[in-house]
């Protein structure tokens, strides 16, 4: 409980925090249950403080996600989701999706999730490439090594005109955190991890305190 407790005020002074957060009110009923040796209330509180606390980090993720990549824009703003994984652990999920508007069918889903419960087999899969299924392979983007699955599927167009185009999946794990790309459209391999290459994962990892 303790080591939990100096986790959330040091993550929360940490921050530049907005007034309408509310990690100050819960961690105060925090420290109210404590002394009141209401302890599954404080957990509870604390929770909900690590949550908001969860929300500010990925809204600032958000807000540091380039507007276009490689001729491809930003849809709108970043979905950002503070309370992604609920009580299991707590967690953060921030997406942003990206249209090349002279080319709908080039699109890409950059989505970066906290804690993701996939982050072990990938990290296994990474330490012993000859794990790696069918269709996967080991990339590198940048300094960071990721995994990759390509292959063909139809794109339909607005006129009802179809045609086959690449879609990659690349997932990049840092620490805690997995970073997913879903990309569509997109010429080449090449094409595909230079627009990876333009996301600044070291900005993000020092947001995310990896």
């Amino acid at each position: 409980m303790k080591s939990l407790f100096v986790f959330v005020i040091v993550t929360f002074f940490g921050l530049q925090v907005s007034a309408q957060s509310q990690a100050d009110v819960f961690i105060k009923e925090a420290q109210k249950f404590l002394t009141e040796k209401k302890y599954q209330e404080a957990i509870l509180s604390l929770q909900d403080a690590i949550n908001d606390i969860n929300t500010l980090i990925a809204t600032q993720i958000g807000a540091a996600l380039p507007a276009e990549i490689n001729g491809l824009k930003a849809d709108g703003e970043a979905t950002v989701n503070g309370n992604a994984m609920g009580m299991m652990g707590g967690g953060m999920q921030v997406s942003k999706n990206y249209t090349n508007p002279a080319k709908k069918e080039n699109q890409a889903e950059l989505q970066i999730l906290a804690n993701s419960p996939m982050l072990a087999s990938i990290n296994m899969f990474m330490s012993n490439p000859a794990m790696l299924g069918d269709g996967y392979k080991s990339v590198r983007v940048g300094a960071k090594r990721a995994i990759m699955k390509s292959q063909m599927e139809d794109f339909y167009a607005d006129n009802g005109s179809s045609k086959q185009i690449r879609a990659s999946e690349l997932q990049i794990p840092l620490s805690q955190t997995l970073i997913t790309l879903n990309l569509k459209g997109f010429a080449s391999e090449q094409e595909e991890l230079a627009f990876a290459g333009k996301i600044d994962i070291e900005k993000l990892s020092a947001l995310l305190g990896e």
